[in-house]
């Protein structure tokens, strides 16, 4: 059952449609990603790379915390058939448990984990940033995405159009509070500073179409995003 169905909640739904979400990731200095979500049709793969310039630094990523397998590029398997749906319905516990791909039975969304490891001799500071490079039909207002950085979690998404009377749209006390993209293009940049040789950090991605979000109407059906995740050595490490 659809979310606008079970809460009554939105005068314009989207009615039995289905978008289909997927996701590549490519490579600037260390490691980039796209997410592509399409309706109608298949999405690509989502692709994590290290570049040449990641590997001297000793940057490399693995789905499996132990680094037995080391790829220059890691890939999900899309989401074809996604819905709007809530916060409080993702299995977050469940994503963070399961290294790479995340499947959820009963919802659709993106949700994927991945490490990043520095296998050099020397400390760096590392910058991280999310950027949509391309969007279609203002699929940008109804997204969320989820950052979970070592359990710490960061949802982000295009800031609240309040009403007629100046009221913010409703969510549900359980929702954490949204920090706002920084641009219309920059979703966010954060920075991790020390990744001492031999550390490890664990990074799990969710994205989804909130229900809540009064954008998320039959005007978003057919849209199209593309954004890109980039871990960066700083050039002063």
């Amino acid at each position: 059952m659809r979310l606008s169905t079970v809460l009554g909640f939105r005068k314009r739904r989207i009615r039995n449609r289905i978008v289909t979400l997927g996701i590549i990731i490519s490579g600037m200095l260390s490691v980039a990603f796209a997410i592509i979500t399409f309706y109608g049709q298949n999405a690509g793969n989502f692709v994590i790379s290290v570049d040449e310039a990641a590997r001297i630094r000793g940057i490399l990523i693995s789905e499996e915390p132990t680094f037995e397998q080391q790829l220059s590029r890691l890939m999900t398997n899309p989401v074809e058939e996604a819905r709007d749906m809530t916060y409080s319905w993702l299995k977050i516990e469940e994503v963070e448990a399961t290294n790479g791909n995340y499947t959820d039975p009963d919802h659709d969304y993106l949700a994927y984990t991945f490490y990043v490891q520095n296998s050099g001799n020397e400390t760096v500071d590392i910058t991280y940033y999310i950027r949509i490079t391309e969007v279609h039909r203002r699929l940008d207002h109804a997204v969320r995405i989820l950052v979970i950085e070592d359990g710490v979690q960061t949802m982000y998404q295009m800031p609240d159009r309040t009403d007629e009377f100046g009221n913010p749209p409703y969510y549900p006390d359980i929702m954490p509070e949204s920090v706002p993209f920084l641009t219309q293009q920059m979703v966010m940049r954060r920075t991790f500073t020390n990744f001492k040789p031999g550390q490890i950090k664990k990074f799990s991605v969710i994205m989804w179409l909130e229900g809540y979000d009064p954008d998320t109407t039959d005007e978003i059906i057919g849209g199209r995003i593309r954004l890109t995740m980039n871990f960066t050595v700083n050039t002063f490490s």
